[in-house]
C-alpha cells in the first residue's frame, strides 16, 4: 500500500511538472508573438511620410503603362560606373568571392502589414548604391515605407517604393524599384542577358523556413535592429529557358527557392544577375518543385522605363 501511495504521489507530481512546463512554453510563445506584433507596429510608424514622398496609396496605383508615373521627387538616376569591355570572357568567381558579392548586394525586405499585426518578408538586390529591385508582390500591400536589413548594411534601413509594374500575376512582369533613404549599399549587381542551359547558377535570399529558426532574426524581432538573418545561398543549374504567357522570358532552374526568396537574385558563376526569382510550382502527385526566375532583360526594360538601368555585361562567363 505504501508503494502504491508513493507511486501515485510521484505520478501526480510529474503531471503537475508537465503542466507547468506546458504553461510556461505557451506563455513564452505568447510573449514572442506579442513582441512581433509590437515590432510590426513600431516598424509601421518608424518614419512618417514627408512632403517629398508620394502620399501612401498613390505610389502603387498603376496606370496603363508598364510602370508607375514618376513620384513627386525625380527617380534618382543610377550613378555612372566604368564601362565594361564588349568582347572576351569573364572569369568565374570562386565560392568565397561569389558569396561575398551576394552578401554585399542582397537585402531582406520587411513589409509591415497595414493593420500593424503582421510582417511580410521578401528579398531584394541593389543595382545602385541606393536603388534596390524586388518583386511587386513583396511590397504591394505596404501602407508605409518598407525596411531593409542585411549583415552588410549593419542596421535596419528605411526604403521608399518608387515604381512598380502594373501586375504581380504569375507569368507577368513582377518588379518594384525601391530607394534606400539612409546610407548606401556596400555592393551592387551587374546584369547579363547571356545564359544557357546547364549553366551553373546561384540563388540568394531569405527563405522563411530558414529565417524562422535563425537566432539573429529573433533578436531583430525582439528589438535589436543591428541584427540580421543569415543570407541563404543555393546552387543549381539552368534547366530550361521558357517563353511564358505574353512572351515572358523565364528561367527554370534547380537552385532551390521558397517563400521569402521572392525578389531575390539569380546569378551566374561570374556573379552577374541573370534572373529575378519570382515563383515556384509544386506537383504534389510527383512530389516535385519547379523554380522560376524572370530573366534579367525584362527587369532591365522595367528600369529603363524610369530612366535607370543596371550595368549590363554581355560577355560570356568562361568555364572552369
Amino acid at each position: 500500500m505504501l508503494l502504491l501511495a508513493a507511486a501515485a504521489g510521484l505520478w501526480w507530481w510529474l503531471s503537475q511538472q508537465d503542466k507547468a512546463l506546458e504553461d510556461q512554453g505557451q506563455a513564452n510563445l505568447e510573449a514572442i508573438l506579442e513582441k512581433r506584433r509590437a515590432l510590426a507596429v513600431d516598424l509601421a510608424a518608424a518614419k512618417a511620410a514627408t512632403a517629398a514622398d508620394c502620399p501612401p496609396g498613390q505610389t502603387r496605383q498603376p496606370l496603363a503603362g508598364d510602370a508607375m508615373p514618376p513620384p513627386a521627387s525625380p527617380v534618382p538616376a543610377v550613378p555612372a560606373r566604368p564601362a565594361l569591355p564588349t568582347s572576351g570572357e569573364v572569369k568565374p568567381l570562386g565560392d568565397a568571392a561569389l558569396a561575398e558579392r551576394l552578401e554585399q548586394a542582397t537585402a531582406m525586405v520587411l513589409v509591415p502589414s497595414p493593420d500593424g499585426k503582421g510582417l511580410g518578408t521578401g528579398t531584394g538586390f541593389f543595382i545602385a548604391p541606393n536603388l534596390l529591385v524586388t518583386n511587386r508582390h513583396v511590397v504591394e500591400k505596404a501602407s508605409q515605407q518598407v525596411l531593409l536589413v542585411s549583415n552588410a548594411l549593419r542596421s535596419i534601413r528605411h526604403a521608399s517604393v518608387l515604381r512598380i509594374t502594373t501586375s504581380s500575376s504569375v507569368g507577368s512582369p513582377d518588379f518594384a524599384l525601391l530607394r534606400m533613404d539612409d546610407g548606401v549599399a556596400p555592393g551592387v549587381l551587374d546584369m547579363t542577358p547571356e545564359i544557357g542551359k546547364l549553366a551553373g547558377v546561384v540563388a540568394a535570399g531569405f527563405p522563411s523556413v530558414v529565417v524562422a529558426n535563425d537566432p539573429r532574426f529573433r533578436r531583430l524581432l525582439a528589438g535589436d535592429y543591428s541584427q540580421a538573418p543569415d543570407l541563404s545561398l543555393t546552387q543549381g543549374a539552368v534547366q530550361s529557358l521558357l517563353t511564358g504567357a505574353d512572351g515572358m522570358p523565364l528561367i527554370v532552374h534547380t537552385a532551390s527557392i521558397a517563400k521569402g526568396n521572392s525578389g531575390g537574385p539569380l546569378v551566374d558563376a561570374c556573379g552577374r544577375l541573370v534572373g529575378v526569382n519570382t515563383f515556384i510550382t509544386i506537383d504534389q502527385s510527383q512530389s516535385s518543385k519547379i523554380n522560376y526566375a524572370i530573366r534579367a532583360q525584362v527587369m532591365q526594360a522595367f528600369l529603363e522605363s524610369s530612366g535607370n538601368a543596371a550595368r549590363a555585361d554581355a560577355r560570356a562567363c568562361a568555364h572552369g
